[in-house]
């Protein structure tokens, strides 16, 4: 099995790293291969909103930068993980980047799905998602927003399992521990 976790933390972020880490570790003791991608340290131009991924080279961005390598691996992993603060509900700007520029891995056809229009699979299969937020604090407003944002991302990503988990700068290594067994348990990753 093989994963990716796409980091979005921001430079001068410190606990993001820490929680990389467990994150990186849990998979590694179950003795996945893989990658984390920090994606501030790569240059990834925002989406043109251009749809030429869909109609003239499909699957394939037109801007030639690391954008093109995220959406690659993205779709060659079997896990994929969002490792993000969570910032007014949503991702921060370097993970958002990335996810825009990921557009090609689906189709431009829609499709009828549970009473609403969305697109169709490009490919045959995609990978389970794991999406990991930060807070300070407790925010109950910001963790319904960024839960809703998921659960709406996973409807386009054809995502068969997916697990949403927000972690406290707060929070002592074992309950961040905790937390991400739990998160991976939910999509059938156990140890």
């Amino acid at each position: 099995m093989s994963y990716v976790i796409l980091n979005g933390m921001y430079k001068d972020d410190s606990f993001i790293p820490e929680v990389n880490q467990i994150v990186s570790e849990e998979f590694q003791q179950m003795n996945y291969k893989g990658a984390t991608l920090i994606l501030h340290d790569k240059e990834i131009k925002p989406c043109l909103g251009c749809f030429k991924c869909w109609v003239q080279t499909p699957g394939i961005c037109i801007i030639d930068d690391y954008g093109r390598e995220v959406a690659k691996k993205m779709i060659q992993s079997d896990i994929l993980v969002y490792l993000t603060p969570i910032t007014y509900g949503g991702y921060s700007a370097e993970l958002k980047k990335a996810v825009d520029r990921s557009l090609g891995l689906i189709s431009p056809f829609f499709r009828v799905y549970e009473n609403e229009i969305h697109h169709e699979m490009r490919y045959d299969k995609y990978p389970h998602l794991v999406v990991i937020g930060t807070l300070d604090e407790p925010n109950t407003e910001q963790e319904e927003i960024f839960e809703t944002l998921v659960k709406r991302n996973v409807l386009n990503l054809f995502c068969e399992k997916y697990s949403t988990l927000v972690i406290y700068r707060g929070d002592d290594e074992d309950a961040i521990k905790m937390k991400i067994k739990s998160g991976l348990a939910e999509i059938g990753v156990k140890r």
